[in-house]
């Protein structure tokens, strides 16, 4: 029962990395590569809050986040996937989503969460 135990995992520790590094897709520029942005909303229209994936452009490209008052709130810029604290510039406006699907934007040159806009807006 052991040896079955212990083949099954070994077996199944492949399927578990290779699903992991699927999902987590890393940094990149762009809106393009963001996951999850809405395309063409309303800014004046309601949403549907959620903490997660924040993001929606309007027909003109401008960047939005929806908060928790079901509301679009304008941003700078999506500029694309960025880690929590990996460095960045704060002269050049924008924001970016964390691969998990955080709102980020520059402060300290360092990419941070970004929930006031979110919570308090």
């Amino acid at each position: 029962m052991a040896v079955l135990a212990l083949t099954c995992g070994i077996a199944g520790a492949p399927m578990l990395t290779a699903g992991t590094a699927a999902a987590d897709r890393g940094p990149c520029d762009g809106v393009d590569c963001v996951p999850y942005v809405k395309r063409n909303i309303t800014p004046t229209d309601h949403c549907q809050f959620k903490s997660r994936y924040p993001f929606g452009l309007d027909a003109s490209g401008n960047t939005f986040v929806c908060a928790a008052r079901n509301q679009w709130v304008p941003v700078a810029p999506l500029v694309g996937v960025r880690t929590m604290r990996a460095p960045c510039d704060e002269a050049v406006p924008g924001t970016a989503q964390t691969p998990a699907g955080q709102l980020l934007n520059c402060r300290g040159n360092a990419w941070s969460a970004y929930n006031d806009v979110l919570y308090y807006k």
